[in-house]
């Protein structure tokens, strides 16, 4: 299933199109999110978030130079005071929101610049492959502004708290290598190409796996992490281990072992 967009482009993958793989398409502008592509990333997330026949998403940037330089910042001109706090809450905020708690895995697959809004895009996704050419940074502070799309907090929680405040506070870049060193990258590879190939295995292998349960993982795991009370956050997770096991894919998943074979789960 094909579906047409301006700055995006929109393919279903696997068996029954349960991977939704999704293309920054901008390139004149380093696919830099402008107004549409913001707008369209919005109404495609906002769709995918409920379509219960995604089970993950790939989002990625065409040609080899980038994956997202950052927003328009042409539209910085137009805004003021209030209507870019409303700008940064609806576009932002929404998009942060939109990845965060879609209960289904969003993979950012990095090529080339990561700046800015790319970054802040990246990292609010479960987790990060890119090629030993990607570049980060969050380059805001060299406008006046910061990185106001969640970078500023994301960041210091992905990476050591230090080493996130020097990259802020210098609006430097840094290599791929640095990033997996760091930990904001999950893997590096040399090419697109090897990228592609791993991360096919790798939403292959996720796609494997009891839909209820990847659902209910990332769900707990997100949650959690904004829980002040270790025991806040374990009631969660027995409260969806308790979910879990009144789901036929749990009673599946438990005679399949009992019985070796392979289980097939049916997602209820």
């Amino acid at each position: 299933m094909t579906k047409i967009y301006e700055r995006l482009r929109y393919e279903r993958k696997g068996e029954q199109g349960e991977q939704l793989w999704l293309t920054l398409d901008n390139e004149p502008m380093r696919n830099a999110m402008d107004d549409l592509m913001q707008r369209e990333l919005i109404e495609v997330l906002k769709e995918a978030c409920y379509d219960n026949s995604i089970r993950c998403i790939v989002i990625g940037g065409a040609g080899q130079k980038s994956f997202c330089s950052g927003g328009d910042i042409k539209l910085f001109e137009t805004l003021t005071m209030v209507s870019g706090y409303d700008f940064a809450y609806e576009r932002g905020n929404t998009l942060q929101q939109l990845i965060s708690y879609m209960e289904k895995p969003v993979i950012a697959a990095v090529g080339g610049m990561c700046f800015a809004g790319g970054l802040e895009l990246a990292l609010v996704c479960d987790f990060i492959y890119a090629t030993a050419n990607a570049t980060f940074g969050l380059l805001e502070i060299n406008l006046g502004l910061l990185a106001g799309w969640g970078g500023t907090v994301r960041l210091p929680r992905a990476i050591p708290v230090r080493r996130a405040k020097e990259m802020l506070y210098r609006g430097e870049i840094i290599s791929a290598t640095e990033a997996h060193r760091l930990g904001l990258v999950n893997r590096v590879f040399e090419t697109r190409e090897q990228m592609d190939e791993a991360l096919e295995k790798t939403v292959a292998e996720m796609m494997a796996k009891p839909p209820l349960a990847l659902r209910a993982t990332k769900n707990v795991v997100n949650n959690s992490l904004t829980c002040d009370s270790i025991e806040a956050a374990l009631s969660i997770e027995r409260g969806a281990t308790m979910w879990l096991l009144a789901s036929d894919d749990s009673k599946e998943g438990v005679a399949a072992f009992v019985e070796k074979r392979k289980p097939e789960f049916k997602g209820k």
